[in-house]
């Protein structure tokens, strides 16, 4: 029983595949991108807890300077404590610091100290230190204005806000309240313990579809390289190429055998007038075309191209006709380029002229070209039909990759003049749409010829 041999192995390119290279560019974009989340909420949680805490104090001692118990409590201090500062504090404490320390447990303030307007503290969170000074600006309040600030007082560095406390228009004394900084850390830590779990859910979601799409382009690219895949593409448009110029010939040699049986069939019939005429009715506009394409270009494989499209369109029942005005030895244009152009204009022009015939019922269906080198260092690619023409609306979208004017839903359709235009535009060339003589449209292509300056 033979063996068979095992198929041989494309060899990979030992560069990075593009797919890799996807995958590279994205998984430092993602992480860079969560970095950067992760950083502006981080700032945005330490932000919102000091604020938070801020608006906490600042309501809590607008609401106490108000609060007729403490009003009252605090005017009756500050009219005794000259004459008994001890009595007049314990007085004050007995009445204030239970009152402030179920306040405290309620909203979470670290201290609410309630003082006289010389510093001295009527409550405290450390009820050792009441009848002891208050550590820290007291000026603004004084002069009977509410401020916030950050200070080291006796429980450490916190975030306070001091009011005055006003009785019958005189200030009889002060209320502070804050949030220590390191509680003010805590919830910015379990805040950012959030937002990183959010971040990293979020940066996992993102690599996750990242290697599912990485194993589709690696498939659909074959794991190649970018160079890789530039070889390839060059070799499917080579191939695109010879297809078109196959088909042509093909078209050709058809018409031929045709005729040659017909031919043959006559003079069997002792016909051999109309067999002389129909061998010599295409022979002579076949040569003379023949003779001028071959004589005009160094590009025997756009020659092959016309002649070959010209025998398709006569199948159609397509009247060609080709211009040429070509210098031996000048154009120095890739020929698969060339063909690129020519082909799908001169294809796209026959299903015009067909396209016409069959709507209006007209006999007549043409197809011209003309193609031409100038002195400003130019090849001029110019190709008319006896189609309806394109409309103005559309002369910019007829070039854009999948749009059709065809209403076959033929999905073939769409992408031929999509590859002119991208194949004019990289070699430097520009395209304009215009009508032709009879109504149609006309295309004409100007590429500047290589090693040539266009004055």
């Amino acid at each position: 029983m033979p063996v068979r041999s095992p198929a041989p192995t494309r060899p990979r390119s030992r560069g990075m595949t593009i797919a890799r290279t996807y995958l590279v560019a994205h998984t430092v974009v993602l992480v860079v991108a969560g970095i950067a989340v992760f950083a502006l909420l981080a700032v945005d949680a330490r932000l919102t807890a000091r604020h938070e805490a801020e608006a906490t104090s600042g309501v809590l001692v607008e609401t106490l300077a108000r609060d007729p118990h403490v009003v009252a409590a605090a005017d009756r201090a500050h009219d005794g404590i000259e004459s008994d500062r001890a009595g007049a504090v314990a007085d004050a404490s007995g009445a204030l610091q239970p009152y402030v320390e179920s306040i405290m447990a309620a909203t979470g303030v670290d201290y609410i100290t309630i003082m006289h307007t010389d510093r001295t503290r009527y409550t405290h969170a450390n009820r050792d230190r009441i009848g002891g000074s208050f550590v820290g600006t007291i000026a603004p309040a004084l002069e009977g204005e509410s401020f916030t600030e950050v200070y080291e007082g006796t429980l450490g560095h916190s975030m306070r806000t001091v009011t005055p406390i006003v009785a019958d228009g005189e200030i009889v004394g002060l209320v502070s309240a804050g949030v220590l900084l390191r509680d003010i850390s805590a919830v910015e830590v379990s805040r950012l313990v959030v937002v990183g779990g959010v971040t990293l859910a979020f940066v996992i979601a993102g690599g996750i579809a990242m290697a599912v799409m990485f194993r589709r382009l690696d498939r659909a690219t074959d794991s190649r390289a970018e160079g890789d895949l530039r070889v390839a593409f060059d070799a499917q448009r080579e191939l695109t190429d010879v297809q078109t110029i196959a088909d042509a010939l093909r078209s050709q040699v058809h018409e031929f055998d045709n005729r040659l049986h017909t031919i043959a069939s006559l003079i069997e019939l002792g016909r051999s007038d109309e067999a002389l005429a129909l061998a010599t009715d295409r022979l002579g506009a076949g040569q003379r075309l023949t003779d001028r394409l071959v004589g005009a270009t160094d590009q025997p494989v756009i020659a092959a191209l016309m002649l070959g499209k010209s025998a398709q369109a006569h199948e159609l029942g397509v009247e060609m006709h080709f211009e040429t005005h070509l210098e031996p030895g000048t154009q120095g244009l890739d020929a698969g380029d060339l063909v690129t152009i020519l082909g799908n204009l001169v294809d796209n022009a026959v299903d015009a002229a067909l396209a016409r015939r069959a709507r209006a019922g007209e006999a007549e269906a043409w197809v011209e070209a003309y193609l031409a080198t100038d002195e400003a260092g130019a090849l001029t690619i110019q190709v008319s039909d006896s189609g309806d023409g394109v409309p103005d609306e559309l002369r910019e979208r007829i070039f854009a990759r999948g749009f059709s004017s065809k209403a076959d839903g033929d999905r073939a359709h769409g992408y031929g003049l999509s590859l002119v235009s991208r194949t004019v535009s990289r070699l430097g060339g520009v395209i304009e749409v215009g009508r032709s003589a009879g109504g149609g449209a006309e295309v004409t292509v100007t590429i500047p010829l290589p090693g040539r300056d266009a004055r």
